[in-house]
């Protein structure tokens, strides 16, 4: 076996190397030849540029570790890539998906049409995962190349490429290993793998991997009893736990000397109670408008009052009416299950035990021509993927939802359940929306207590994905060379995401008579695209990278990318869109409408006559059924030819929102690289970076004056000078790099109006990056590995509405809470203060006719005053209709933007650490070697939101982690014992701010808590 374990036997560079930012390559295999000296660094071949180089020789930014460094450093997934790599953070974010960015680029956005800004490759195939799940086994290395990546890479490559190389088959020798792994929280991983040689030619690998293991998170409900010594029943005390397998196949076939074919067919399956999100952080506000105080920090449940839940329910009097949850002395509020006051981050406390179910299938291909002078390969790939999760929305045990005399007696409210799976509820069978049976009114319920509050989504999706790419590199003696490609791809998925509450349900089944509300269709939330392609993606790029020798020491890259994308979407948003006219006018059945007045005898709108003719119905049969009775023959048939909910494309063709585009870029790189001796170079690059923009979600068509219906693309200029340089006889590496980036159009999301909503901004990025190797002479067993990185990225001189500070700062305004019936209801809005006179409100709670446009205690709204006072010294109540204060001409307002300029980056912080070291002992009297590594991460405070408020403030963390490796000499056996994050700290990565009519609670996300373990391997076929 080896001496010293050289970083994991892989080493050299191989932990952080820095250089260009640019785009290029790099997804080959990593080889250690043999130092000249005992104890020098081994050399890393990689190919960054899509050809086989030193690491030190490539002008790119460049980190690499190898499948023992990975087990070595215990770089588990991705998210432990960023204790290890400059520049780089990790994130998990709030539907399932992940945020990898480096140098403050990365996936800022939330849509189904977006793309990230780091791009994923298995084995050079640019083909995503979910970052989250996937964990690392029998790997050859995982490559990170920092910096827009223009030219080799193309797309999605502006902040940079993370490549995951796995190991191929081997014709030589049969060999494999096992490997057993115990640990705290019941832990229990087995890995291991198998190479079977089929004859001189011919080699099949097979790969695979199984965890299991409890939640890191304590369901404090769990434990509970309530005043009758009753349990919750079906939940665990811990959650977030793991269960999922992965394996892999892989056949080699050396058709001749020149030509190489290899297969690949990969499997993930997840069935888990992993939590997509595992707190809430939340300070209580004290009045109705937003349930967590801006800028505070605490565990509380948002006011109740404030989420369509407490509206809902308080206003149909199923709940009392505006309190904010945490009263004692008032009537008819009661939680059986209240949650504890000592809670912490790693804590939930919920009634629903989360749901989570990911597949992935992943077949690829590799097939290679060498000629005399240049090389072929083509590569492809097909994913298809299935998933689905479901969580607890409000994150607690809800309070008791009491009977309604005269309305439901029984006291029972049932949450709906969806059909099942993305689409299911778009189909012809039962519990589908298009006849009115979606959920409680189909019979789908949630098999849960119906006497709470009870709110869940769920998040689902199918897709299906494939590229291909061919690519010729010549190997000219001359000064001259080329890399030319071209590829292609094609993606097709469809989704859901819903939030289904008892309290939505309720307005379906009963209507809402304090809000004015008859019963309306669908009680659920969901944002969806069709099953039938949903979400179409497609594309091509040609590219192309010269390099000339300009002297024995100078060398010129040049290098151009065409790329086109398109688009397609065909998406839908509902909730509460029919209204049952068969309850307005006292019909025996329900006679759901989208069309009402029409129905009831009033002239049609321009709306609905062009809803009408989205379905068919001409102009001329609304004006002929407009001479007729209300609820006619003529009237209904015109009603049932129109959908009660918004068919796939609904939105966007009656607002003339684009559901297809193309974006067109060209990308590339132009610099030097200077060879000042055999040891060191330096280097200077141009590039340019490029990434699609996308589709906002479908607004609804309350929204849809002030929400965009898409975003732009990104571009990004960056300039970089590095240098490389091998020291002290090869003992030590020593690399930086300093880069500038001018970013047009960074993709950002903020929660506004129910939906994600993208916007663009622009940004300036500079930063630098040192990384360095050391194997002091006199102690050839040490090595130290240390990177340092600073990042300054900012908003460059745009603004953006703050949905946590919708005055902006201007006490001109005041926040209000809508209670207009629908999809409006607890959406914020502000209202001109001045203008809120005490006539107004008067006239808001007392009207003369028809229902109030103000709810207070004043009026018999609610059963505890609500109000806010103004300016001016009026009571305002913060319940208050939109729509009346704009017919009494009071101004109101979405909000006032704040202007980002100079803020931070999301998930940028400044200053980066990273110090590891191990020592490799030989002792004969085990017959193995011994060796301890420790290393160490830290990083800077950084802000979750562009915004930049104290709220979104992450404080600076580190972690240390220990493990201590035993090898034995003939490398058969090997047995560790390690331990992650010896502090125990709650390390936080990123947040996520939820919607107003959600409360504006927020999430935080975590590193794993301390965890330590133990694993044995056997391997054989070892020398």
């Amino acid at each position: 076996m080896t001496q010293s374990r050289p970083l994991g036997r892989v080493h050299g560079v191989c932990g952080m190397l820095l250089g260009s930012t640019l785009a290029l390559g790099y997804a080959p295999v990593v080889q250690a030849e043999q130092a000249a000296s005992s104890n020098a660094i081994e050399e890393v071949i990689v190919s960054a540029q899509r050809r086989q180089e030193s690491i030190q020789d490539v002008p790119i930014a460049v980190s690499a570790f190898s499948g023992t460094m990975l087990e070595d450093r215990q770089i588990i997934n991705t998210s432990d890539l960023q204790m290890n790599t400059p520049n780089v953070s990790f994130t998990s974010t709030n539907f399932g998906g992940s945020n990898l960015s480096i140098r403050g680029i990365g996936n800022l956005v939330i849509s189904s049409s977006a793309d990230p800004g780091v791009s994923i490759h298995l084995n050079e195939i640019a083909v995503g995962t979910n970052l989250n799940s996937a964990e690392f086994y029998d790997m050859q290395r995982v490559e990170v190349l920092r910096g827009p990546q223009g030219t080799l890479f193309g797309r999605n490559a502006t902040g940079g490429v993370v490549n995951y190389v796995t190991e191929r088959p081997k014709m030589e020798t049969t060999e494999g290993f096992i490997d057993f792994e115990a640990g705290a929280y019941d832990h229990r991983r087995i890995k291991g793998a198998f190479n079977l040689p089929l004859g001189d030619r011919m080699a099949v690998r097979f790969a695979g991997m199984k965890l299991d293991r409890d939640g890191y998170i304590n369901n404090t409900a769990a434990d509970m009893v309530d005043d009758q010594g009753r349990r919750l029943p079906g939940i665990d005390s811990s959650v977030d736990g793991r269960n999922h397998y992965s394996y892999r196949i892989t056949g080699e076939w050396a058709m001749t000397d020149r030509a190489n074919l290899w297969v690949m067919y990969q499997r993930f399956d997840e069935d888990s109670d992993r939590a997509r999100i595992t707190n809430q952080v939340c300070k209580k506000n004290t009045v109705p408008t937003i349930g967590c105080i801006p800028g505070e920090f605490g565990f509380d449940n948002p006011h109740l009052g404030s989420t369509t839940g407490g509206i809902f329910g308080g206003a149909i009097g199923a709940l009392p009416f505006g309190v904010r949850g945490d009263e004692t002395n008032v009537a008819a509020l009661n939680f059986d299950y209240p949650q504890p006051e000592n809670m912490g981050f790693r804590d939930m406390h919920t009634d629903f035990d989360p749901v989570f179910q990911n597949e992935e299938d992943l077949f690829a291909f590799g097939f290679d021509y060498e000629f005399e002078n240049y090389s072929v390969t083509l590569i492809g790939a097909l994913l298809e993927t299935e998933y689905l999760a479901q969580q607890d929305y409000l994150m607690d045990v809800g309070p008791t939802l009491n009977p309604v005399p005269g309305l439901n007696p029984s006291g029972l409210w049932p949450v709906s359940a969806p059909a099942g799976g993305a689409g299911a509820d778009w189909g012809t069978g039962p519990c589908n929306y298009r006849d009115a049976t979606h959920g409680v009114e189909g019979g789908c319920i949630l098999p849960v207590d119906q006497t709470r509050v009870f709110a869940y989504d769920q998040s689902s999706s199918e897709s299906e994905y494939w590229t291909l790419e061919a690519k010729i590199a010549s190997a000219f003696d001359g000064p001259f060379n080329f890399t030319i490609g071209a590829n292609t791809y094609q993606s097709d998925a469809f989704g859901d995401y819903y939030v289904l509450a008892n309290t939505l349900d309720l307005v379906t089944d009963y209507g809402n008579p304090a809000l004015a509300a008859p019963p309306l269709y669908p009680g659920s939330f969901n944002n969806t695209s069709s099953p039938a392609g949903g979400n179409l993606k497609d594309g091509f790029a040609v590219f192309g990278e010269m390099y000339y020798d300009l002297t024995e020491k100078a060398k010129l890259t040049i290098g151009l990318r065409y790329n086109e994308d398109n688009k397609e979407t065909r998406d839908t948003s509902v909730l509460f869109n029919a209204v049952d006219v068969g309850a307005i006018v006292g019909l025996p059945n329900s006679l759901w409408s989208r069309v009402t007045g029409f129905l009831l005898g009033v002239p049609p709108s321009a709306g609905d006559v062009a809803l009408g003719e989205l379905y068919g119905v001409s102009a001329q049969q609304f004006a002929d059924a407009a001479l007729t009775a209300p609820l006619s023959a003529e009237r209904l048939a015109i009603n049932g030819a129109i959908p009660i909910v918004p068919g796939f494309g609904e939105q966007r063709i009656l607002t003339g929102s684009p559901s297809e585009d193309t974006w067109e870029e060209v990308t590339g790189r132009i610099g030097i690289d200077y060879q000042i001796n055999d040891d060191s170079m330096v280097f200077l690059f141009l590039s340019r970076g490029y990434k699609p923009g996308g589709f906002n979600p479908a607004i609804p068509p309350a929204f849809q004056d002030n929400s965009a219906f898409t975003f732009d693309s990104e571009k990004i200029d960056a300039i970089e000078f590095g240098t490389k340089n091998v020291l002290l006889d090869g003992r030590m590496t020593l690399n930086g790099s300093l880069f500038a980036y001018d970013y047009g159009g960074l993709q950002v999301t903020r929660i506004a109006n129910n939906s994600s909503i993208n916007d663009n901004v622009d940004a300036k990025t500079w930063g630098m990056e040192i990384d360095t190797v050391f194997r002091p002479e006199s102690m050839p067993q040490l090595t130290i590995d240390a990177s340092y990185s600073y990042l300054s990225a900012e908003v460059d001189g745009s603004q953006s509405l703050d949905p946590t500070n919708r005055t902006g700062g201007d006490d001109a305004w005041i926040l209000m809470n809508n209670i207009d019936p629908g999809s409006l209801t607890a959406v914020n809005y502000i209202a001109r203060q001045a203008q809120l006179t005490q006539t107004v409100v008067d006239a808001a709670l007392f009207p003369a006719s028809g229902a109030p446009g103000a709810l207070d205690i004043r009026n018999g709204g609610t059963v505890v005053d609500v109000s806010q006072t103004t300016s001016q010294g009026v009571s305002v109540p913060a319940y208050f209709s939109r729509a009346f204060l704009t017919a009494a001409g009071v101004e109101t307002s979405d909000g006032i933007p704040v202007s980002l300029d100079g803020n931070s980056l999301p998930n940028s912080p400044e200053h980066t650490i990273h110090i590891g070291a191990q020592y490799t002992w030989e002792l004969p009297a085990i017959s193995g070697t011994l060796t301890p590594r420790w290393d160490y991460y830290w990083q800077d405070d950084m802000y979750a939101r562009e915004f930049n408020t104290q709220a979104d403030f992450i404080e600076a963390w580190d972690q240390h982690n220990l493990s201590l490796i035993y090898e034995s000499f003939d490398g058969k056996w090997q047995a560790r014992a390690w331990v992650r994050n010896i502090q125990d700290s709650n390390n936080i990565t990123g947040h996520y701010l939820t919607s107003d009519t959600s409360g504006f609670y927020r999430n935080y996300f975590l590193t794993e808590p301390r965890i330590w373990g133990a694993s044995l391997r056997y391997t054989m076929g070892a020398n």
